[in-house]
């Protein structure tokens, strides 16, 4: 029986276990332990046999003068290679001078390994200085670490960066370049980053890929990369490379949300009156199909979406989920918040409606005088109603500071409003230079920099939300069904004069709220009264 007594538990001697029954934490480093460990006799100590085995004293090249001692874990201590806390697991310190210490895996390994992020080590300066770091180019006061070799003065974040990522807006692999301007001589001083679209030094550093020209700062692409444990599913292509119009429009369709055979109209005279695509739920537009047996039509873009696609912010494939055959019937777009026709992803909880997915990734809006280019990493407030974003990221102008989020970026450019006979505009300026400006809906006061609906005819001006609602996709009166409830439910309005929810008892303060008939219970659409009720 091998026996061994360890300075970091004095009062009982450690005995080593061969195979221990279940999963424990080593008390030296705080990792999991697996198979043989030591073991005290008398409490829950573990030690991995490396950690029991460690030696005492060392000494080190960072601090030839004096000799390292092994210490216990410490919450005042930080690490002179990494500025880790020491808190976890043991660690070497100087007990003569003020070298706080070493994690035990930075003494054994200091240098940055060349395989990382440079063809060279990086060596730490351990004190504070003052400097702007060549890979990243941020200017600040820090610890940095140096290229004995290229002179290279970078943050320690930065070494540790991978030599080559992957990321999902791109197919190919990313290489780490420490001085953008020597691989991409051709170009201007005008480059942008392909995830913000904001401007790249190109004296410093970024993540290219020489195929596709495609380049990122240091920090868009640490938000966005993918592991190497991580797969992208790349059967098909990305949303934005889709192009429907380029597709044969069939004179018959079958489509996955309708049980009967979708007949096409090319003739603009057979539009009905105030009929909706079922799909994206804008006013029908020729060309469209419609069913001769019900009261169904659908735009032909619509109607030819592909079943599966990619999208750039999304690692899974995202599967088309029509109304018609939705058993949770409510899908949340990320994107935009909106409810309605969406493309899902059966792996995680994200789902895009098709009003976003159909915008490319570089598209040209009436509110705007310039192209407008989605960056993916950007969360800039939206110009249209200065709202902050979520993190799907915003269109954002390259040549003036304006952002557009997803969900100004899908108003429809014409809206009907019950109470005005006429056909609503959506407005980007102010209509007039009176100052005073208010929503002829809520009645409330207008921020006259925010895009709005306005009628010439009859002076009537309104808020976005109160023209088209807060759920202006949903279609009302559908049945769909949930897993977690027996009977059909419905889509129905409501509002704050309406009878109270029967999951929670507050008020309606949105548009929209679920309906069941047999249990006689109309609920909030939130999650918490879906869960509680059904």
């Amino acid at each position: 029986m091998e026996v061994l007594q360890h300075f970091s538990h004095k009062e009982h001697p450690l005995i080593f276990v061969e195979d221990l029954e279940n999963e424990v934490v080593c008390s030296g480093c705080k990792e999991s332990v697996w198979g043989g460990a030591y073991k005290c006799s008398e409490c829950n100590f573990f030690l991995h046999k490396s950690c029991a085995e460690l030696p005492p004293e060392i000494q080190h090249s960072l601090h030839p003068n004096h000799t390292f001692v092994l210490q216990l874990p410490s919450q005042l201590k930080l690490c002179e290679a990494c500025y880790g806390s020491c808190e976890n697991s043991f660690f070497y310190h100087c007990n003569t001078c003020d070298f706080e210490g070493l994690h035990v895996e930075c003494a054994s390994g200091w240098r940055t390994k060349p395989d990382n992020c440079h063809q060279h080590e990086f060596v730490p300066i351990f004190q504070q200085i003052h400097f702007t770091c060549e890979a990243c180019g941020e200017d600040c006061n820090s610890f940095a670490q140096v290229c004995r070799i290229c002179q290279l003065l970078v943050h320690t974040e930065c070494t540790e960066m991978p030599r080559s990522i992957r990321i999902i807006a791109d197919r190919h692999l990313l290489t780490l370049i420490y001085s953008l301007g020597k691989v991409m001589k051709e170009h201007d001083d005008h480059v942008f980053c392909n995830l913000c679209y904001k401007k790249l030094k190109l004296k410093y550093g970024g993540y290219y890929c020489r195929e596709c020209d495609f380049v990122t700062h240091l920090e868009c692409a640490r938000q966005n990369w993918i592991g190497p444990s991580d797969t992208i599913d790349s059967s098909r292509d990305l949303i934005e490379d889709i192009n429907l119009e380029e597709d044969e429009e069939p004179e018959v369709v079958k489509h996955l949300d309708h049980k009967h055979y979708l007949i096409i109209s090319r003739n603009e005279r057979e539009i009905y009156d105030r009929k909706r695509c079922e799909g994206c739920m804008q006013s029908i537009t020729a060309p469209f199909y419609s069913c001769e047996q019900c009261n169904y039509f659908l735009h032909s873009t619509c109607a030819r979406l592909p079943l599966k696609i990619r999208h750039p912010k999304h690692r899974h494939l995202l599967t088309l989920s029509a109304r018609g055959n939705l058993i949770d019937g409510i899908v949340n777009c990320n994107a935009c918040g909106c409810y309605g026709f969406a493309y899902k992803c059966h792996d995680c909880d994200y789902s895009l409606d098709i009003r976003c997915c159909l915008i490319p990734k570089t598209f040209k809006h009436e509110g705007h005088q310039h192209s407008l280019f989605h960056a993916i990493s950007s969360v800039e407030k939206c110009s249209a109603c200065d709202r902050s974003k979520n993190n799907n990221g915003v269109f954002v102008c390259t040549k003036c500071n304006s952002a557009l989020g997803f969900e100004c970026a899908t108003l429809p450019l014409k809206a009907k409003y019950e109470y005005d006979p006429h056909p609503l505009s959506l407005i980007y300026t102010v209509e007039n230079d009176s100052g005073e400006f208010y929503c002829l809906i809520c009645e409330e006061e207008r921020n006259p920099n925010h895009w709005f609906y306005y009628c010439v005819k009859c002076n009537f001006a309104a808020h976005p939300q109160c023209v088209v609602g807060r759920h202006p996709y949903i279609k009302y009166g559908r049945n769909f069904t949930r897993k977690n409830h027996q009977h059909p439910l419905n889509f129905v309005r409501r509002t704050k004069e309406s009878h109270p929810c029967n999951a929670c008892s507050e008020t309606f303060d949105e548009d929209a709220a679920v309906n069941c008939t047999q249990c006689k219970s109309i609920i909030h659409l939130w999650d918490k009264c879906l869960y509680k009720l059904f």
